[in-house]
């Protein structure tokens, strides 16, 4: 079997061989219990359309033979001959990720390598990227500095997303259809001199921290992982900071990053807190939206003497 036959392989169906099935489904997204992990909440994600998968417990991913090197602890010629023997019996089954449309919240490695940035503009051309931020309760006078629209190629289909720079150059990618990145996947950091930091997990979480401050402004620096799997390169940065203010998302891998930057040593803050009934800052950003709705539709219905307009 060559890499290329292994390809067609679904990898539900791989996993369903090895007596692994999902948790739940949803449309084209297949939920599991991590195979490659412990864990108690399904984090681990397989897209049937694209046939690719990504772990968000460990922020890794990538396609068939990226999870059977991990899954069977074996070389790519050791897999190949493992798939290809009379042990797995698969159907046969195309797939044309590169040339489909993405429809899809997967960010497997593979197709980081397979986006082509084309052009990047200020924030305001593009509506369908600016109503998107707005959906996710971002303010785009805070998104502004910090993101662009970028355009990009996957193969000869052309996309656009907004996009949020990392310190070597690449973009994390985020769209109503889409979250993502290109390479090189990297952290961010915002050095402003200040001796605090705040460490967040992603750029949605840090535009909706700005957001939620808007007029009472964090005096901070800010780290981005872009990633809980990039939390090591972050630690040489850190160690300089006085405090280090850390906004995990309230799971099992958010627990493990802030043990992580305890275990290393630094004065670190669990600013998880303020939204302890919420997931993470843009969850009870999109919240505290939601509310404010609420309460001006109700102050609209009691001037208009309770009747509806």
């Amino acid at each position: 079997m060559t890499c290329e036959q292994a390809r067609e392989i679904s990898i539900v169906e791989l996993l369903q061989n090895c007596n692994i099935h999902p948790q739940h489904v949803r449309g084209q997204d297949y939920w599991y219990l991590s195979p490659l992990r412990d864990e108690k909440t399904p984090s681990f994600k397989v897209n049937a359309k694209l046939n690719l998968y990504y772990d968000h417990g460990s922020g890794q991913g990538g396609d068939i033979i990226d999870l059977g090197r991990q899954l069977f602890q074996c070389d790519t010629k050791a897999l190949l001959q493992k798939l290809g023997s009379e042990h797995f019996l698969f159907h046969p089954q195309l797939f044309a990720a590169r040339a489909a449309h993405i429809q899809s919240s997967v960010t497997p490695d593979t197709i980081q390598t397979s986006i082509q940035i084309t052009a990047t503009k200020d924030l305001g051309s593009n509506v369908a990227i600016s109503q998107y931020l707005q959906k996710r309760g971002i303010d785009l006078s805070i998104a502004g500095p910090y993101c662009k629209e970028v355009y990009y190629q996957v193969g000869d289909k052309s996309y656009y997303a907004a996009g949020f720079e990392n310190r070597s150059g690449g973009y994390e990618l985020r769209s109503q259809h889409f979250k993502g990145s290109s390479s090189p996947k990297d952290i961010t950091h915002i050095n402003s001199g200040h001796k605090s930091v705040c460490v967040l997990e992603g750029f949605m979480d840090f535009l909706s921290l700005l957001t939620l401050r808007k007029h009472t402004p964090v005096q901070s620096d800010f780290l981005v992982l872009n990633s809980v799997s990039l939390a090591d390169r972050s630690l040489e940065i850190l160690k300089d900071y006085r405090t280090v203010f850390i906004y995990p998302d309230r799971d099992e891998a958010g627990k493990k990053l802030f043990e992580k930057y305890q275990d290393a040593g630094l004065n670190c803050v669990d600013a998880s807190g303020i939204y302890r009934n919420h997931k993470d800052l843009n969850e009870l950003l999109m919240s505290s939206k939601s509310h404010e709705k609420q309460i001006k539709k109700q102050q609209t219905f009691k001037k208009s003497g309770g009747l509806h307009l």
